[in-house]
């Protein structure tokens, strides 16, 4: 039950709202449907008629008494029940409604008050049942002795309206604890500078500017004048040879200052992008900001909800890019198992569930779910529904790292955005992959009062992502529209899956497999009593494909990389960077991609991005023949 007269809250702007303004109004749906079911029952009419209807056929009061007196008990409690959920309802719809300026929601504590009263509500339900039925039971009983047929039928209309009453309303309450949205204490998960951070008052105004009429005249701006500017006009020429044309209006956009989350009309394009491959539940509960790449989008998102020393669950191996961020800001990095459909779920809970006492525990894991760099795995969707729940289970934010998205050669799996039903998801999208790396265009997705912060931080940094990189991608997306944009993406994907089923066909050929050295040979048949000749056994191996393995990999479905492991070598690195380069072949040692880089690792990773299939060749006959020489010592 609710505790205090005055219901508390917290006061949002209608910017910070403005996503998340459907589910409100979902909310106070659920509530007036709520009151509405049982509005429309008037059980104490019937009782009243029943009573009447009794002593007017002056049946045999003495048998009635006890049927009458507990169907009047059970409407007495439901009507209780009601009058009191209904001045609860009632109240939270009165106090939290939109106005011209503000909008006010419950705080998260109103919130669990509100569903502890409503758990309450299903135990007071269950009673009023309890009773219903053995009224209902007692009824039949009575009425059986006495045969009083039309009595028997008033008496159990009465009771089974109030329970069938109390059944409807219990659902009713079921489902709307079930639907009422789930709003997150997002500020538990925001780091001592992010919860600092406030808003850049010459940033806040550029944006009221773009936002304003045409009309508008501003005195505030610090932007320099655009007609200084030695740049007038560009046109590019796209490679099926037609053109995208910056005239001097959009260069003049193009060359000055823009609202820090971005160039309104790409913002619109992107969100448009999220809307066709993701689908979000409820997308208006989060905002998007475009970043300079995707990397400093995922520098932003770590510092706006770690501390150092905070811990944070990533994948093992992981992106070097990210380990060197999170190592130089003071993390504690926590690895997580993967393997060939990536973060392991098992090794996740098990971390989780046994997390020691004496650390702070983690408030988000970070993942990159499709043709992980460097591992090329992939999720499948039944792993990211049980790596969901777990970070339901343990209010985990997801940082979906997914710069890999559209470089994946078969039907992509539903995206941990996609599946969000908590709004604990920030997505970091990339088009450094599909349009240009040097453009430096990457957007982030997050929950409106993260998306905030992190916006508050890149209105000191940044400032904004280029706005001649944005001005070009928008007049190029504006040309091909979403379904121009989805083809070039499937020519990108059969490219990238191409260039991999080359890779592996090279790495199959020259690594895979090598017959038994002659030097082995020669030491078994020195150790051997001459039964057969050294050719016979040298046939013999042949004959029967006895090989042995120098490599072990596992074949990616999205990306740019396979994550290869040498058999019988424990640190790559010694090899690599001098063996291997010595005869001019280079790859990653697999050290790079781990926490701790003073192990050893006996993997390494191979990018098919920029090499031509005789490069390939070329490359992996080489590094066979390092390889080679190496198992041989």
């Amino acid at each position: 039950m609710v505790k205090t007269n005055k219901t508390q809250s917290i006061l949002y702007s209608l910017d910070e709202l403005r996503p998340i303004r459907s589910s409100v109004d979902q909310c106070r749906t659920h509530l007036m449907k709520f009151i509405e079911q049982y509005k429309s029952m008037n059980v104490l009419d019937v009782e009243t008629r029943l009573l009447n209807r009794c002593v007017y056929k002056n049946w045999n009061a003495r048998r009635a008494e006890l049927g009458i007196q507990a169907s009047r008990r059970t409407v007495r409690l439901l009507e209780q029940f009601l009058s009191k959920r209904e001045q609860h309802l009632e109240q939270i719809l009165s106090e939290f409604k939109p106005d011209h300026v503000e909008i006010r929601l419950p705080s998260r504590g109103t919130l669990n008050q509100l569903l502890n009263s409503l758990e309450e509500s299903l135990l007071l339900l269950s009673k009023v049942k309890r009773f219903s039925k053995v009224t209902v039971d007692r009824l039949r009983v009575e009425c059986n002795r006495a045969n009083y047929v039309h009595y028997n039928i008033l008496m159990m209309s009465l009771c089974s309206r109030i329970y069938f009453l109390v059944v409807a309303l219990e659902k009713s309450q079921k489902e709307f604890c079930f639907n009422m949205p789930v709003y997150l204490d997002y500020a538990r998960f925001l780091s001592k500078a992010a919860t600092r951070r406030q808003p850049s008052a010459i940033r806040e105004a550029t944006q009221l500017f773009a936002r304003s009429p045409p009309t508008t005249i501003s005195f505030a701006s610090g932007s320099p004048n655009t007609s200084l500017f030695p740049f007038k006009e560009a046109t590019i020429t796209l490679i099926d040879g037609t053109n995208i044309q910056l005239d001097p209006s959009a260069m003049s956009k193009a060359l000055q200052y823009l609202p820090t989350p971005g160039q309104a009309d790409l913002l619109d394009w992107f969100k448009k992008l999220q809307n066709r491959y993701h689908s979000p539940r409820d997308f208006k509960r989060y905002d998007l900001c475009i970043t300079n790449g995707s990397m400093e989008g995922l520098g932003k998102v770590f510092e706006l909800v770690l501390n150092p020393g905070d811990s944070i669950l990533v994948d093992s191996p992981c992106y070097s890019g990210s380990l060197d961020f999170l190592r130089g800001f003071g993390a504690d990095i926590v690895s997580i198992d993967t393997d060939s459909n990536g973060m392991n779920d098992k090794h996740l809970n098990e971390i989780l569930s046994n997390w020691p006492e004496t650390k702070t525990f983690p408030k988000a894991l970070y993942t990159i779910p499709n043709g992980s760099n460097p591992t090329g795995a992939s999720m499948n969707f039944e792993r990211r529904k049980t790596i969901y729940e777990i970070a339901k289970k343990y209010d985990l934010l997801i940082i979906e790292d997914d710069p890999y998205y559209f470089l994946q050669f078969t039907k992509p799996e539903p995206s941990f955005l996609s599946m969000d039903i908590d709004g604990r998801v920030i997505r970091l999208d990339s088009m450094s992959k599909v349009l240009s790396a040097g453009m430096r265009l990457g957007f982030v997705t997050a929950p409106v009062p993260l998306w905030q912060k992190l916006v508050y931080h890149q209105q000191v940094t940044s400032m904004h992502a280029s706005s001649l990189s944005q001005m070009v991608a928008l007049k190029l997306f504006e040309k091909w529209n979403l379904s121009g944009f989805d083809e070039h993406t499937q020519r990108i994907a059969k490219f990238y899956e191409n260039q991999k089923t080359l890779m592996v066909d090279a790495i199959s050929k020259h690594l895979k497999e090598k017959k038994i050295q002659l030097e082995v040979l020669n030491l078994f048949l020195n150790s051997q009593s001459s039964i057969f000749s050294k050719e016979d056994f040298e046939l013999k191996v042949i004959k029967n494909n006895t090989y042995l393995d120098m490599v072990t990999f596992n074949e990616p479905t999205a990306g740019m990389f396979i994550w290869i492991k040498i058999l019988g070598i424990q640190d790559t690195r010694k090899l690599i960077y001098e063996k291997a380069l010595a005869k001019e072949v280079l790859l990653l040692p697999g050290s790079a991609f781990f926490v701790d880089q003073s192990k050893s690792y006996p993997f390494v990773r191979v990018s098919y991005s920029l090499c031509t299939p005789e490069q390939m060749e070329t490359g992996m006959t080489r590094f066979g023949k390092v390889l080679r020489e190496e198992l041989a010592c």
